[in-house]
């Protein structure tokens, strides 16, 4: 029963922000976690190296990767091999215990990396490179293919370790929109075409479709790109959770009952203890300004392809999951 309120905790605190680049030096030399370290006795075998000065691995942390699926239901085949659900939309939280802080990172679904490929009875039959979005499609449906999703993010960032993951499917969002009155924002690109009222600039209260609508739809809007999508979510979000504060504070377990009615487009591989315990740190956590890697957006030969920039993903692996070891 725990469970929205960890999902709507993590992806719902947000604020607009940008890459906090400034937590680690400019690079000067490319170096990833697997790079050889000096093996000096007082650097521990599991540092890494960056711009002459060595981060260890943070202490304390909780990873958890939420995905919007891109069906109004979720479709699941024990026998299949292979889903027609992408994770249109990917949101890694990383709980930090010790420090009570809770970083959000963004992730742009056409980014191109490393997939596998799953064969009948779940079996490995090769890796391409492909859209991240396209990892869920691997496996039945179910926990196999969010598992399959889980490992492409990981690998993207360097092999850190993703201790859980919550999927909800799109029906979830008009339904969590209107059980908390609607979501105000103003829009930022114009889709007066689908609804005369949604015109670029104007301030309107998302209900129902047009919640949806305005996060999801790329074609036909603006520039198209999952980028500008990818910045109305953010801003949506940012609102969402205004009015989610408000309505838990009015209604006596509002979180609860919010779960009981989007319970089936709701799955997780989390325990009821496992919710449980992630729910009280979340409630004595900081959440910081969400964060992204910066990249470039090019057509492909049959869709977007969005190339993560090397440095970028270094410094944000950095910034995330490790800390500057002290001077000696």
């Amino acid at each position: 029963m725990l469970a929205l309120s960890i999902f709507l905790t993590s992806l719902f605190l947000i604020g607009c922000g940008k890459q906090r680049a400034d937590q680690v030096p400019a690079a000067e030399t490319t170096l990833v976690p697997e790079t050889t370290i000096s093996t000096e006795p007082a650097i521990p075998d599991n540092a890494v190296e960056y711009n002459g000065e060595y981060y260890v691995p943070r202490e304390g942390l909780q990873t958890v990767l939420i995905m919007g699926l891109d069906k109004y239901e979720r479709e699941e085949n024990t026998f299949a091999y292979t889903n027609k659900m992408q994770s249109d939309f990917l949101l890694l939280a990383i709980i930090d215990e010790n420090a009570k802080t809770c970083d959000l990172l963004h992730l742009n679904r056409d980014t191109m990396t490393e997939i596998q490929r799953l064969g009948l009875g779940g079996t490995n039959t090769g890796k391409f490179i492909g859209q991240l979005a396209l990892a869920h499609t691997y496996g039945s449906g179910g926990s196999d293919s969010c598992l399959n999703a889980v490992k492409a993010v990981s690998n993207l960032l360097g092999g850190v370790k993703i201790d859980h993951y919550m999927t909800l499917t799109m029906d979830a969002v008009g339904k969590i929109n209107d059980l908390v009155g609607g979501v105000t924002v103003t829009m930022l690109e114009d889709f007066s075409e689908l609804d005369p009222a949604m015109k670029k600039g104007e301030e309107v209260t998302l209900k129902g479709d047009p919640a949806l609508m305005y996060v999801r739809f790329r074609k036909g809007v603006g520039d198209q790109t999952n980028l500008s999508r990818m910045e109305r979510q953010r801003q949506y979000l940012n609102a969402f959770y205004g009015k989610l504060m408000e309505a838990n504070k009015k209604v006596d377990g509002f979180l609860t009952s919010t779960l009981l009615k989007v319970n089936d487009d709701f799955e997780s591989d989390c325990t009821v203890n496992q919710l449980d315990a992630l729910s009280d740190i979340l409630e004595t956590c900081t959440v910081n300004p969400i964060v992204y890697m910066e990249g470039e957006a090019v057509e492909g030969d049959e869709f977007m392809e969005f190339y993560v920039d090397e440095e970028s993903r270094q410094e944000t692996v950095l910034s995330l999951f490790y800390e500057k070891m002290p001077v000696q």
